[in-house]
């Protein structure tokens, strides 16, 4: 089925793609998007892009920051972020390996997520994130990060670079409406914004570790099912998804699929929904199994297939989707610029 695919990359930089996956990047027709860190902007590293382009192999720009400016951007950092993203287009417009996307990954701060990561007692990760959503909450910080990040959209756009968004998993389902007071709590504006791909990052294996096997592995596949459908209703061809995860990444030992097979039916379900736009988290992941070639093939041989129905997940959707939009309307001050 045809599909267009790319593999996100943190670790791995342009010169040992080109080593270690280029061969089968080509061979089964599938892009990568390179995490593009300050430190970045090198010889060797443009070198390797070229290669790549030239290779037929097509590639985004992850753009992020130093950790200790929040690696991700977000509202506190977005002017530092959209220099830093700047910074790179020129630098690759120089060297002519101009990305054929840039992908804005919005997360939460990395120093609030390693503090929920690291509690261990459920009540106490809950009262983090709490504490990490009350902080956040600013209506005038939000909006002024979001023009930003709407105007380095446009800029992007218009020297010829497709954009994609990674979204939290609440996230997309808040951009299936209007809300945006969740967005505001994780200092992640995305909704409104022009993205040529909104891509939800529904990790399966992650909603299913993390959540204390409290989301099980069907639960978690509708759920990818579930807001696929939705995001494809109002986002049309722009709805993407982001599936994973094969290996772990900046947060540390994050709970990864045993096979291929794990994977497929997530991307199955997404493809049925309708989205033909797919990131895996991550090569690097798939490059350090036993036989990476049996993922790619795996991957490139789904098939539309819709995953066997929650209960649990539908019925709660149905509620919150319900409950959620009253509420916000309710909670009316977030919602207006200032």
């Amino acid at each position: 089925m045809q599909f267009e695919l790319r593999f996100w990359e943190e670790s791995l930089a342009p010169p040992d793609i080109v080593k270690k996956a280029l061969p089968l990047l080509q061979e089964f027709s599938a892009g990568v998007a390179i995490a593009m860190y300050p430190v970045s902007l090198t010889r060797k590293n443009a070198n390797a892009l070229k290669k790549i382009k030239e290779a037929g192999v097509d590639y985004a720009f992850w753009p992020l920051m130093e950790k200790e400016q929040g690696y991700f951007p977000g509202e506190r950092n977005a002017s530092s972020y959209g220099a830093l993203v700047r910074h790179q287009v020129e630098w690759a417009q120089k060297n002519d390996v101009l990305p054929d996307t840039v992908a804005i990954d919005l997360e939460m701060p990395i120093q609030q997520m390693w503090e929920v990561m690291r509690a261990t007692n459920p009540l106490i990760k809950l009262g983090k994130v709490f504490t990490s959503a009350r902080e956040n909450l600013d209506r005038e910080r939000y909006y002024r990060a979001k023009g930003k990040l709407d105007r380095l959209n446009v800029e992007l756009q218009d020297a010829g670079i497709r954009t994609l968004t990674a979204v939290l998993p609440w996230i997309g389902l808040e951009m299936e409406g209007d809300g945006e007071l969740l967005q505001d709590m994780t200092e992640t504006p995305a909704s409104g914004i022009g993205w040529d791909v909104v891509s939800p990052m529904l990790y399966v294996s992650m909603l299913c570790g993390m959540s204390g096997r409290a989301i099980s592995v069907k639960d978690a596949n509708w759920l990818v099912y579930d807001n696929c459908s939705r995001l494809r209703e109002k986002f049309g061809g722009r709805a993407g998804v982001s599936l994973g995860l094969t290996g772990g990444g900046v947060l540390q030992d994050e709970p990864v699929f045993g096979g291929p097979a794990e994977l497929v039916v997530g991307l199955e379900a997404a493809l049925a929904a309708g989205v033909r736009d797919v990131s895996v988290y991550s090569l690097e992941g798939i490059l350090a199994r036993k036989d990476p070639r049996q993922w790619f093939e795996a991957i490139k041989s789904a098939k539309a297939t819709v995953p066997e129905r929650s209960r649990k997940v539908a019925d709660s959707l149905i509620a919150v989707r319900k409950v959620y939009p009253p509420m916000a309307r309710l909670i009316d001050w977030y919602r207006r610029p200032p």
